[in-house]
């Protein structure tokens, strides 16, 4: 197991990410990303990603240099293309379009379109709850673009849907951002990939084989298994609704598409107030005593502000066989991680 400080982990993602052609502005935003994914305890997301990007640049699917570009606006929605650039990118530029709007018109609303893959999504809208903007994120668009295609409806047994997520940012005051980022699937496709590196089993419940038998084993979905609805018909039902809202909304997806709801806190009442009156509720919340089991009640967000504080101090952990592709990957870019990690 390697532990890395994330500073160090930061430059060495961006360096990678230049040597293949990234503009050094969109290189860092990238980084940063994936790092504070690791902070954040979802390794899923983090610099694990830099092997399928570099991959990805190398056979032309993402654009390392494209940049994205509203498409059509009006006062309070827009369309964002990413121009197949950085998905990462492109939704916090899109996620930055949608709060200026909120704060200009109290509420918008912001489709990104014809982008690649987007990394952790409360990441984005953690970013907007900081402005004072309650954003809500999700996307979809698998259901014609088989390539992005891994979980199966509920009562089916093959892949339809993709993992079709959703992430709630709402200012808590002194609590931080209370944050809601999740699949509509048992697991994401990301955490499938850290069991199949490490050679460890799945839990159950999560994936099916090729024939609809529960597994597992991670080898059963990338051989044509799929990953199941969280908690049934009730994933079910809302990985429907991202998928309307991607495609059918938005159009046909290149990988998948994202639409961002921003809410103005200021166009309901001050910012002062609705603080006092989210750290009341959350309070409160906390006050629980808790259940057998547990040391205490948590507010949705805090175990990952908690990660983040550990791994700041101690260093992001990252699994030697994980660590050793991501090497291979640097590597091909002729970026040595020796060089930074020192």
């Amino acid at each position: 197991m390697k532990v890395i400080k994330p500073e160090a982990l930061e430059e060495l993602m961006s360096n990678a990410l230049m040597a293949a052609g990234t503009p050094d502005d969109i290189a860092h935003d990238v980084a940063a990303s994936l790092v504070d994914s690791n902070l954040k305890g979802v390794d899923s997301h983090g610099v694990t990603r830099i092997v399928m990007y570099l991959d990805q640049i190398a056979e032309g699917y993402i654009q390392p240099a494209a940049r994205p570009e509203i498409a059509h606006e009006t006062p309070t929605t827009a369309v964002v293309r990413g121009q197949r650039g950085f998905g990462i990118y492109a939704l916090g530029y899109a996620m930055d379009v949608a709060v200026r709007k909120a704060k200009a018109s109290q509420v918008a609303g912001v489709g990104l379109v014809d982008n690649t893959h987007t990394g952790r999504l409360g990441w984005f809208v953690e970013n907007a709850a900081r402005q004072n903007v309650i954003a809500l994120l999700t996307g979809g668009g698998a259901n014609r673009n088989a390539r992005h295609q891994s979980v199966a409806p509920y009562g089916g047994a093959k892949r339809v849907l993709g993992t079709n997520p959703y992430a709630i940012g709402v200012p808590g005051g002194r609590f931080g951002t209370v944050l809601v980022d999740m699949s509509t699937s048992a697991t994401a496709e990301g955490k499938l990939r850290l069991y199949r590196a490490k050679h460890e089993p799945v839990p159950p419940g999560w994936i099916v084989d090729k024939d609809g038998a529960p597994s597992t084993d991670a080898e059963d979905f990338y051989a044509g298994g799929a990953i199941l609805p969280s908690a049934g018909h009730k994933g079910y039902g809302l990985a429907v609704i991202s998928e309307l809202l991607g495609d059918a909304l938005l159009g046909l997806p290149f990988e998948l598409n994202w639409f961002i709801i921003a809410i103005n806190i200021e166009a309901f009442r001050p910012a002062a107030e609705f603080t006092r009156a989210s750290e009341d509720i959350l309070q409160k919340i906390k006050a629980v005593p808790p259940a057998s089991g547990f040391n205490e009640v948590l507010i949705p967000g805090e175990p990952e502000t908690r990660s983040a504080q550990r791994r700041r101090e101690g260093g992001i952990p990252i699994d030697d066989a994980i660590w050793q592709k991501i090497e291979e990957s640097l590597r091909k870019v002729n970026v040595d991680p020796a060089a930074v990690l020192r």
